[in-house]
């Protein structure tokens, strides 16, 4: 059976929805199967090597993996034979099936997939990798999964040891160890994992390299390490799986950006094959039609209803919505994007300080030391109107006034009382303990916490106590990151579009608010962050310093007490 020229047709016919990429390299593989005489590499030395398909080579790959392997995962397929679909009977196809007219090596040598969370990529590879052991590789086929981290490579691993032990006829062609997969008798062909944290990346004979979610690979050096070890080999394969990723590492950006380029006929790769499910540029991710660009077992693997609600959802929240273009509908994305538009964090009204006298407050404070600014907040409540008010002071040197009076309006704020002096090179952080005994005078403030980032604040934290507020109690360190920050950023956002959040209109609390942008890590969590020096966030992060604090305590702030 000839999948590829099936699915082109399929395609074709508007039976199947895919993307430009994928269209591209269809056509592609269909004319060379039409057009043997097309498909060639020229060697070097001047000499054409041709390549014809031929399909029996591959449909060995893809009866045995129907025949042998079944599904690990997913309560109403656990123990079912894994039936191939059409997509993925067509890459393999390509993968096996186009060989030397002279020796029947097979051409391409690189398969990278690029497709969208729950469409089998890790079950794939890891039943590819069993077959390289038993039956495709060469004598000693070491096949390798790196990663990372040591957890990322071994899910593909722990998921070819669960395929083996699915059936009995696998289970006894293996031995199976805490360390490898072992082909029987003779323990020469095994599948291992490697990661940037093992003590020796060199040494490696692979013939199956295999990265698995490219996004999370830091540097190309394991990647680099890996293929280099091929050299020997006759008919390597470097596998690459993934999604598209929110980190914007450089590796990933690298290698699919070369890629596409590659697909788009930009760069000849003759040996790279490049199947990308992704939407196309405009498309409108709103229209679930269109997520089966991304997701060729959209129904068959994964729900199309389940999708649906996931894309409701994300029209609404829009702090979901990231993740679903870039895990679901595999469209590169940023992890780092602007918080609030002006509208969102906009709040002109301001309270008169007296009003809130004597009362039960928290702080927090963000410091400095030269070409930065230190904010020192202070969240007020109106118990009876259910309002959060900040009240905000920020200190700068006088080398920052000087290299900055033409950015921003420094010398304005300092003459609003928005901002003061400290110091000429460094900030003097007494004028922060002088500030708080001046507003604990005027207002009779009564501090119960103070939070802080701990990051060189070991002296103010000195000072503090030297002055009555105790560490054990009242001095709360408040660890930077989005496992601390996320839920008091969620918190602040919804206070803001509430309307029940004030900053006093303090205008460089407000230039803050514009400058803030997000970054989600791999548990969609978010955290704060600017992107340029120039751009400061000081005040906000004050802000959700104070939060967590509010976020634990919050009944007791917002009532009566």
């Amino acid at each position: 059976m000839n999948y590829i020229s099936l699915y082109n047709d399929e395609i074709k016919k508007g039976k199947i929805i895919a993307g430009k990429k994928i269209k591209t390299v269809i056509e592609k593989l269909s004319f060379f199967i039409d057009h043997p005489e097309e498909n060639y590499i020229t060697h070097f030395n001047g000499v054409r090597e041709y390549f014809v398909f031929v399909p029996e080579k591959a449909n060995i790959v893809i009866d045995f993996i129907e025949r042998f392997c079944r599904h690990v995962k997913g309560t109403s397929f656990v123990g079912k034979p894994i039936l191939l679909e059409l997509w993925q009977k067509a890459m393999i196809s390509a993968l096996y099936g186009f060989v030397s007219a002279d020796n029947g090596l097979r051409k391409y040598r690189k398969l990278h997939l690029y497709v969208g969370r729950k469409n089998g990529k890790t079950l794939l590879a890891a039943c590819l990798i069993i077959f390289e052991l038993l039956i495709g590789g060469e004598i000693g086929a070491e096949c390798y999964t790196g990663a990372t981290k040591q957890e990322q490579a071994k899910i593909t691993w722990d998921m070819a040891k669960l395929i083996i032990h699915q059936n009995p006829s696998l289970e006894k062609r293996f031995s199976l160890t805490i360390t490898g997969i072992y082909k029987k008798p003779f323990r020469d062909s095994f599948f291992k994992t490697i990661s940037k944290e093992s003590k020796k990346l060199d040494g490696l004979n692979a013939h199956l390299s295999h990265i698995d979610e490219l996004h999370a690979i830091t540097d190309t050096n394991i990647i680099d390490v890996m293929w280099d070890s091929t050299k020997s080999r006759l008919q390597p394969i470097e596998l690459i799986t993934t999604t598209m990723g929110i980190d914007r590492q450089s590796t990933f950006d690298e290698i699919y950006e070369y890629d596409t380029k590659v697909v788009e006929g930009v760069i000849i790769d003759e040996r790279l094959l490049v199947f990308c499910y992704e939407l196309d540029e405009g498309d409108d991710w709103q229209n679930i039609n269109n997520a089966f660009k991304a997701n060729p077992n959209l129904g068959v693997s994964q729900s199309i209803n389940q999708l649906h609600e996931e894309i409701q959802r994300a029209i609404s929240d829009r702090s979901k919505l990231i993740n679903l273009l870039c895990k679901t509908l595999n469209l590169r994305q940023s992890n780092k994007h602007s918080w609030l538009s002006f509208a969102e964090f906009n709040n002109e009204k301001v309270y008169p300080l007296e009003t809130f006298r004597n009362q039960i407050v928290i702080g927090a404070f963000d410091l400095s030391r030269t070409n930065d600014l230190t904010a020192f907040t202070t969240l007020l409540f109106d118990i009876k109107e259910h309002k959060i008010i900040a009240e905000t002071m920020y200190w700068c040197t006088q080398k920052y006034l000087e290299n900055n009076r033409s950015k921003v309006p420094i010398q304005k704020w300092i003459e609003q009382g928005y901002m003061r002096l400290s110091g000429i090179e460094l900030i003097d952080y007494k004028d922060i303990i002088s500030y708080v005994k001046e507003v604990v005078n005027l207002y009779g403030w009564r501090y119960m916490f103070i939070n802080y980032d701990p990051y060189s604040a070991g002296y103010l934290i000195n000072e503090f106590e030297a002055i009555g507020y105790a560490k054990e109690y009242v001095l709360k360190a408040a660890r930077q990151g989005a496992k601390t920050l996320s839920v008091p950023l969620q918190e602040l956002e919804a206070n803001l579009k509430e309307g029940i959040f004030s900053y006093q209109n303090n205008p460089i609390t407000k230039w803050c608010f514009s400058n803030v942008e997000l970054e989600q890590d791999r548990n969609g969590n978010f955290m704060p962050i600017k992107t340029n020096y120039e751009r400061k966030i000081d005040g906000v992060m004050t802000i959700l310093d104070a939060y967590v604090s509010l976020v634990e305590h919050k009944y007791y702030f917002l009532n009566e007490h």
